[in-house]
């Protein structure tokens, strides 16, 4: 029988972590002030960007531990790119609803990325129904590379803003535009890596429809052995 790995091991708990972090990153970006406001504006731009910086960090690392400790678990398949999206839609959701920089991104681009991630969670859902897990897609791990680059670039040139004031040579309407072009991207690189996980939907369904006409699945297990339907934990 193959040995079951714990969901609860320390990858596992990183990935989970964002989860925790999205809601104290909401609440911080909607305290942001312009400098001009307020003077000490500066210390709540720093701790946006500490937790943004510990978030992006428990990413890198949750699958690195995960690979070289043997800790990889369909679990963390599943929960890694989910956390990756709900802190990333949270923060747009939050650059939207903030007075500094709420008039430079639509409401619209929060929502479109939570319709993808509706989208990719009733695929996810197929998926289990036939005991399948649907790990990130190469799309996905650069969209989050790409992603966290550029808004690690922007909370870092809106740091620099608000301690140094004029004198750091970042304006207010570069970093609405900037804001604005970040939130435009994040948006587009989500609806790509939706067009990738969408490839495999035909194949996904004529398996399934196989199982559910008696025949063995793509692991010669008949569908009356599926149990739940939920995907396994590793």
């Amino acid at each position: 029988m193959r040995k079951r790995r714990p969901i609860f091991n320390l990858p596992n708990s990183l990935t989970l972590s964002r989860f925790f972090f999205a809601p104290i990153m909401l609440f911080l970006l909607l305290r942001l002030e312009n400098p001009a406001n307020n003077p000490d504006a500066w210390k709540i731009t720093a701790a946006a960007c500490a937790v943004l910086a510990v978030a992006l960090l428990t990413d890198l690392f949750d699958g690195l531990l995960a690979r070289t400790r043997g800790e990889v678990t369909n679990f963390g398949k599943i929960m890694d790119p989910v956390a990756d999206s709900t802190f990333f839609m949270t923060l747009l959701f939050g650059l939207s609803a903030c007075d500094r920089f709420g008039p430079s991104v639509s409401l619209w681009f929060p929502v479109l990325v939570l319709y993808r991630e509706i989208a990719i969670h009733i695929f996810r859902r197929y998926a289990a129904l036939k005991g399948n897990a649907v790990p990130a897609k190469r799309s996905g791990k650069i969209k989050m590379f790409s992603q966290s680059f550029l808004t690690a670039a922007f909370f870092l040139l809106t740091l620099i803003r608000d301690w140094q004031g004029t004198a750091s040579g970042v304006s207010e309407e570069l970093l609405r535009s900037l804001v604005f072009w970040l939130a435009l991207f994040t948006v587009g690189v989500n609806y790509w890596s939706l067009i990738e996980y969408s490839r495999d939907v035909p194949e996904l369904i004529a398996e399934y429809t196989g199982q559910a006409d008696g025949q063995p699945g793509p692991e010669g297990i008949p569908p009356s052995a599926a149990g739940d339907g939920s995907p396994g934990r590793g």
